[in-house]
């Protein structure tokens, strides 16, 4: 014959459960329950239902992502990091030396450059300006974020980044085309060499800006620090790109009317337009 569980009277337990709460969890309870201990009292001073918050306590810091844009933005800027460091490793004398002769102001010199070209060189070069575009392109992706971004499906998200870049990369192909069209008009300038110098300038604002866009993107907190610094090394690089150009036209004699007749038309211009196009792609996917 089967065993008979036991009937406890429900008061009983009732009590006993009380009781244990009383005893063993008092200094745990922080909302005051009702007179049996197993309902929670709610009342105005406690607990606001209304408002659905606590009297006490402090809100969290928002992160400006999702998990996934983040996880995405991480992957970014650990590849570009692990592959400069590669070709650091492999041509960071040449690529120092490609650095230092921006500051040069003349007629490049050749003891700091390579007789040889090598593969890995050119490669590292290309990879520099590719970083260089990633990371404009995510500063704009963050910097917009707020503006209308956010509000983005993940598909648009997507092919916003994808258009801001490939605009970026527009851009400088464009300034490169334009440069060769003047070098074949005025071949006296040396704008060859000028279009080789510009793009080692695009190589080491990627590398200048790698730090303050990780701390944009990943420290909020710091966010309007680093965006100062992206705008310090932004004016930094172009008055390095003006200086060269103004020792490019001194060289040649052309007066400084034509001188910054070319600096709106070919350097500023071309900057306000692109950023414009960043404005308007947000606001057109937004829409």
């Amino acid at each position: 014959m089967p065993e008979r569980i036991p009937q406890i009277p429900v008061d009983d337990v009732i009590g006993q459960s009380s009781d244990s709460i009383r005893v063993g969890f008092l200094s745990f309870e922080y909302i005051p329950t009702d007179n049996t201990g197993l309902f929670f009292n709610f009342d105005s001073s406690t607990f606001s239902v209304s408002s659905g918050q606590m009297p006490e306590g402090f809100s969290g810091a928002l992160l400006p992502f999702s998990q996934t844009v983040h996880s995405v933005f991480f992957l970014f800027f650990t590849f570009c990091f692990v592959i400069v460091a590669f070709w650091f490793n492999r041509e960071g004398l040449t690529l120092v030396a490609n650095f230092r002769n921006i500051f040069s102001g003349g007629m490049r010199r050749r003891t700091i450059f390579k007789e040889e070209i090598t593969t890995t060189g050119i490669w590292s070069e290309f990879f520099l300006i590719f970083q260089t575009i990633l990371i404009l392109t995510v500063v704009f992706f963050t910097f917009f974020w707020d503006k209308g971004i956010s509000g983005l499906s993940v598909k648009n998200m997507v092919l916003v980044f994808l258009a801001v870049f490939l605009g970026i990369l527009l851009f400088l192909s464009i300034k490169y085309l334009v440069y060769k069209l003047i070098g074949y008009i005025f071949i006296e300038w040396g704008i060859s060499e000028w279009t080789e110098k510009y793009f080692r300038v695009v190589e080491l604002m990627g590398v200048l800006i790698f730090i303050p866009a990780m701390f944009l993107v990943f420290v909020p907190g710091y966010a309007k620090i680093a965006l100062f610094l992206l705008i310090i090394i932004f004016f930094i690089i172009m008055m390095v790109v003006f200086w060269n150009l103004l020792n490019v036209f001194a060289k040649n004699k052309v007066g400084l009317l034509n001188y910054f007749l070319y600096l709106c038309a070919i350097e500023i211009v071309p900057f306000f337009l692109l950023y414009k196009g960043v404005v308007s792609l947000v606001n057109i996917a937004g829409n």
